[in-house]
Parts: structure tokens; sequence; C-alpha cells
């Protein structure tokens, strides 16, 4: 018996035969292990020397990541370009001399270093603040969604505020009530300072939680990378000066204003009302330009088929923190192996993936290689202010950074778990390979939420993200390779985090695998993950969808 077959559908069977990758029961085999050694091996060499924003070891990793992207075709993304060139500006806080707190009983001084930290972001300007009004303002947050304001009753026009640290969340521990133990984008210390700040507010001054690490805070009380005067609104944090003081100075605040009040209870309370202090406040501070660093992110894509105005972004820091004088070792470098050569290489590794589909995905995808995370995700902050597709077209982050280099994982943590729509794809991708996928129990104190290049994106435009490491179960039983992660903290920003023979890539492949696979079901995807809770950041991504 003889069939006609119809020229569609011929195709049809052909494509059955030959089915296009993206389709594929099988596309993360397109991640090679490798290319992602490769990288690593490369990345990490001494040639790169810490890889260190402004220095030749960023003109070699530049270089190196724009000639992989040419060579895999991921074409530039900004406006003809790879690079998306910004200037740091380092500034030098100058010493400053006593804080002196006017009371009805006289002038007490209290100690820089001891009783308080306080700085300034207005560069090459003195500023001198004399017997300034000072309230407590609670936590300084406003959230309506909890029916939460801390400034409903007060004017703090030209005062200083005190405010509490963290969220009410944070204290209360109910899982419903903003993010719970985890910080929510109200226990941001920047948000703090702009919600005061939009009030005519002098200065923030943040009261000390044992949970800080006050030693930790000394160190960077006298510098700290800012963007230039170019980018106004992220030079400065608009206030004459910002800082942390110490319980023993909120006390005297509190006596010495005949407050007798526990006020971590008040700032607790429904029925909040601001304290305002009967002292005043004297401080000078000052802040100079010390350096300026011109640095660049490096930024590939592959533009959508059908809706290439929605992207998805795959973010990795391809700097470390450079060296060191080589009198403190015999070993000067910083090499970053695993933070970040790991991450860059996966999202490397994970463009050449998306540029061997044969059918381009419907979304744009972004290949995004920040500088400067090291210095504060400075990368990160400049690219959300000057995206290369809006921010309320992006529909998700993946974040890639300091996965280990051991066997395959079984168990994933995602510091995001449970706090988006996005769990659905990455538990599914996860299913697929066989691994599973858990919420970071990391302390509170860790801040991890916010340590990634990822939380920008969620920070001004509530945008969902990921950022998932493999780290537990490993799959061939080796208890040895847990090891390897639990060890990793002692390496953590030193020399050692280097590249070493028995190097081992394996489940640095595996987490590229599922950080693929995610993506490439999104970016053939019409879905818009939303954030599973009613957070603050569920209400600011909705308010940037619908500008959609």
């Amino acid at each position: 018996m003889k069939f006609k077959i119809s020229l569609s559908v011929l195709i049809l069977v052909l494509v059955n035969l030959h089915p296009d990758p993206s389709l594929g029961q099988s596309p993360e085999a397109k991640i090679l292990s490798e290319n992602i050694d490769k990288h690593i091996r490369l990345l990490a060499s001494d040639d790169f020397l810490g890889r260190r924003p402004g220095t030749a070891g960023e003109e070699k990793t530049t270089q190196y990541l724009m000639s992989q992207l040419e060579e895999m075709g991921v074409e530039p993304a900004n406006n003809g370009s790879y690079k998306q060139e910004f200037a740091i500006s380092q500034l030098y806080h100058q010493p400053t001399g006593n804080m002196i707190i006017h009371d009805t009983e006289g002038d007490v001084a209290f100690e820089f270093g001891k009783d308080f930290y306080a700085k300034t972001t207005m560069p090459d300007k003195e500023v001198s603040i004399k017997e300034a009004e000072m309230v407590f303002a609670g936590f300084g947050i406003v959230a309506p969604e909890y029916e939460w304001d801390d400034y409903e009753e007060i004017d703090v026009r030209g005062k200083i505020v005190l405010v509490m640290f963290s969220d009410p969340g944070f204290y209360r521990g109910e899982a419903d009530f903003f993010n719970g133990m985890q910080p929510s984008r109200y226990a941001d210390f920047n948000y703090k300072k702009s919600e005061a700040m939009a009030r005519g507010a002098r200065g923030v001054l943040m009261i000390f939680n044992s949970i800080m690490n006050w030693d930790a805070i000394g160190s960077r009380s006298t510098s700290g990378p800012l963007f230039l005067k170019e980018q106004p609104d992220l030079v400065s944090d608009g206030l004459q000066i910002s800082g942390i003081v110490s319980i023993r100075l909120m006390k005297h605040l509190l006596e010495a204003s005949g407050l007798d009040h526990d006020y971590e209870q008040d700032a607790l309370s429904e029925n909040f009302k601001p304290l305002e202090f009967k002292t005043r406040l004297s401080l000078d501070v000052r802040a100079d330009t010390k350096e300026v660093i011109n640095t660049s992110n490096i930024i590939g894509m592959i533009k959508g088929s059908g809706r290439p105005d929605e992207c998805i972004v795959y973010t990795a820091h391809w700097d470390h923190v450079g060296t060191r004088p080589a009198s403190f070792g015999t070993d000067s470098i910083f090499n970053g192996a695993v933070d970040n050569a790991s991450g860059t290489s996966m999202v490397l590794e994970i463009a050449r993936a998306f540029s061997q589909l044969k059918r381009k995905p419907d979304r744009t995808v972004i290949f995004f290689f920040t500088s400067a995370e090291e210095m504060g995700l400075l990368g990160a902050e400049y690219y959300t202010s000057n995206p290369i597709i809006p921010l309320n077209k992006t529909v998700c982050v993946i974040n890639a950074d300091s996965n280990y280099p051991t066997t395959r994982m079984k168990t994933v943590v995602n510091v995001l778990d449970g706090l988006t729509e996005l769990d659905k794809f990455n538990h599914k991708a996860a299913k697929k390979l066989g691994r599973r996928i858990i919420p970071d129990d990391s302390p509170p104190e860790m801040n991890v939420f916010r340590r990634g290049d990822h939380y920008p994106f969620v920070r001004k435009g509530g945008v969902p993200a990921t950022w998932m490491v493999g780290a537990m179960d490993p799959l061939n039983g080796d208890s040895a390779s847990e090891k390897v992660v639990a060890d990793y903290m002692q390496h953590y920003h030193q020399v050692t985090d280097e590249y070493y023979d028995g190097f081992i890539v394996d489940n640095i492949v595996f987490d590229a695998q599922l950080d693929f696979l995610i993506g490439l079901k999104l970016a053939n995807n019409k879905a818009w993950p939303g954030w599973s809770n009613d957070s603050g950041y569920k209400k600011l991504r909705d308010q940037h969808l619908s500008n959609n």
C-alpha cells in the first residue's frame, strides 16, 4: 500500500526524529564539565591577580569574558558593546571626634569607636551638626501592607532619627509577619535612611544589636566605595550623617530625657509613639575622595525570538579582592576560585548552552557579569539603575555565586526558597536532575539574602530571584565530599581559595545544569512568577508590573 506524505507531515516527522535541543529530554547535557573546569582554572590563576576592579587583573578578566561571548555568538547587550562602564569613588572618612550630647545636666562626650560610629557620604565637604534635636522612630519603617507606620505621629525635619536594627518580623519570629526571621526589604538600613531623608531628617543612627559585629563595623568605618557624582542617587544617602550607636549611649539618651521606657518593646507595639529626647547632638564629620576606580560590567545577550522585550537575567560577579602586600606571606594573590570564578564559569557555560540551541528562546536571555560585587554589589546597583531591559520587563534573576568544588550533591540550598513563585520551576528542574531544594537556614546575622547580585533587582524592582548552591547529600555517598563544603569558610576571602590539583567541578556543573533548565523553561514560557507571600517585595513588583 502506498501513501502520499505531505510536506508538512514530512517536516513534523523530521522534527520528531531530530528534536530541537531546547525542547528535548536532556538539554542539561549541553553543560560541559571541561569548559567549566577550563574557565575556573584560568580565571583563578595568578595571571589574573585576584580580579580586583580597576587593575590589570580586571583588564585580563573582562577581555577573556568578552572573547568567550563573542566566540559563542552571544551578542553584545549594551548598544553594540559588551561593556557597561561606570566609575567608583573611594571615600576616606576622616577621623571623627567625640559625639557631644547636650542635656539638662550639661555636656557628655561619647567616644568614636567605643560608643558610636558615624560618617557622611557627602564627599569633600565639612559637615558640622550643632545641637540637633533627636527622636526615636522605632524601626523607621512605613509598611502599609502591615498597617505599620513609625512616622505617623512625628515630624523629623532637621532632626537626627534613631532606629532599631532589622524589622518587627525578626523580633516576633512569626513566619507570616514581614518575613519572619528572614529580613524583609524594610530591614535594610539603606531603606531606613531613605525613609528618614524623604521626611527631612538630617541623619539616621541605628541602635546596636548584639547580633551585629561591632568590630566589623569599625573595620569599615574609614572608607567605602560609592558611585561618582554623575550618579547622584547612588553617590550619597542624602543625609548629613548615618551610623551606629551603642546601647549605652541609647540608655543615656532615655535617662537624660526622663524617659523610663523599654524602647524595644515600644517599637514592637501596635500603638507605638515616637520618643522625643530632651537631649541635643553635636558632631563634626568629613569624607574626602581618595581614589576613583574605572570599571565595567560585562553583558551579553541572546535576543528573544518571540518576546524580545522580556528577559531572563543570569548574574555572576567576575571580581574578587585582588592582592595583598607580599610581606603578609609567600602568597599574595586572592585567586577567588570558588568566589566567584565558579559562578562566572557557570554563567559562561550556560551562555554557550543557550547559543547552541537550534531555536532561539522566546524571551531574551541576558548574561550579566558584574563588577565590584565585593565592594557592595556596586555593579548590580549600577545596572539596575541603567538596565538593558527595564526591571518591569525582567521576569526573574538567577544568581550564581560561590558554588562548591566537590562531587555532585543531591540537596541544593536556595537563599530564596519559599519566598517566590519561582519555586515551582526550581523544584521541577531539580526533580528532573534527581535533586531536592531546601531553604537557606543561615543565621539572620549573616544577612545572606541581601549579599548577592540578585538583591538590587529585588530591592529596586521586586524582581523574583533565585540563588542556589548544591551543598549536601553527595550522590556517590562519599561523606568526604561534604567536608569540602564544611571547610570552605576557612578559605573564604583568603589566598587559599584557589584552583588546585584534584579540584572537582562535578557539583558546579550540576548546579549550572539546574540553573540552565530553570532559565530555559522560563525563557520559553509566558509566566510572570511573583512573590509567594504578601511581602513588601510583592507590592513593589505589582507596582512595577502595572506599568507594563
